[in-house]
């Protein structure tokens, strides 16, 4: 159980691609299916469907004026919505992870199936929350081997007691509770993600492309942390196309470059470079392995 414990805080870490688990992230629920549903369910995303594509020459585009704070407003008065994420390192990592999730926020619930590529390795993860309750599981493969599984069932105190507590900077079981649901995750809250964005871009611009709203926008964020003394300084910017229906987004293309440094340590620097993808819909339908799992 303990070594579950483990691979289930790496794989939590690991997989939280904006920046890191803050006390500066939103607050609201997630949760992840079982590993095999996951493989055959990231392809069958409900509500959704593929990564946008470049817009034709021939539609007409026409400038017009979307405030950022209005599409903040419509993602803050969202009650439920489910989505599917590409995200891929650009050059160096090799890395590739896939997911499908949803949010019912009326009714505290969540769920993701997220699958990682990365070199020889690949995982499976499914995770649910609804309640006070946290549901995980996890497969492992390596050159196609399975090098570990597991699952496990807890309350959300418990989950952030035996696994979170001490590796991040959120305190306490209430504050894990608000970054499942509206933690700016690239990979588990895309929505969330692109209001956090916004909120650091440095300019928007809009078009009109047929019966659809084009925003296109530049950001930098950078956050500050206290390692053993040391700051350490994430600096993330980069640039975002969003498809808008009712000033609330439906696809996106985001490509980020993130720069990572100690102060007062020398060659300490490291960037790294990624592109997202996602679609989204306004409806919230949870695979048949969650309704198993919470019964």
């Amino acid at each position: 159980m303990k070594k579950f414990l483990a691979l289930m805080l790496v794989l939590l870490i690991s997989v939280s691609i904006s920046a890191c688990v803050s006390k500066e992230s939103s607050t609201s629920p997630t949760s992840t299916p079982s590993t095999s549903t996951t493989q055959q369910s990231t392809s069958e995303t409900s509500g959704t469907s593929s990564v946008p594509s470049e817009t034709t020459a021939t539609q007409t585009q026409t400038t017009t004026t979307i405030n950022k704070a209005d599409i903040i407003n419509a993602i803050e008065k969202v009650e439920k919505y489910g989505f599917t994420v590409k995200y891929s390192t650009i050059l160096e990592g090799n890395t590739q992870i896939t997911s499908r999730g949803g949010f019912d926020y009326s009714k505290g619930e969540a769920f993701w199936e997220i699958i990682s590529k990365s070199g020889d390795f690949i995982t499976y993860s499914n995770e649910t929350v609804w309640d006070d309750s946290v549901y995980y599981s996890a497969l492992v493969k390596q050159d196609n081997e399975i090098v570990q599984k597991g699952e496990v069932t807890s309350t959300i105190e418990d989950y952030f007691e035996k696994v979170l507590k001490g590796h991040t900077e959120i305190a306490t079981p209430e504050e894990f509770r608000q970054w499942l649901f509206k933690g700016p995750d690239p990979i588990r809250n895309p929505l969330y993600y692109v209001r956090d964005l916004l909120t650091n871009a440095n300019s928007v611009t809009t078009i009109k492309e047929g019966s659809n709203y084009v925003v296109t926008f530049t950001f930098t964020k950078e956050e500050r942390t206290s390692i053993n003394s040391v700051q350490k300084v994430i600096v993330t910017q980069g640039t975002g196309r969003l498809w808008l229906q009712n000033n609330l987004p439906t696809k996106g293309e985001i490509e980020i470059t993130r720069t990572t440094s100690y102060e007062g340590l020398e060659e300490s620097t490291t960037t790294s470079n990624a592109r997202i993808e996602f679609e989204i819909a306004y409806t919230y339908q949870s695979p048949e392995w969650v309704a198993e799992v919470t019964g």
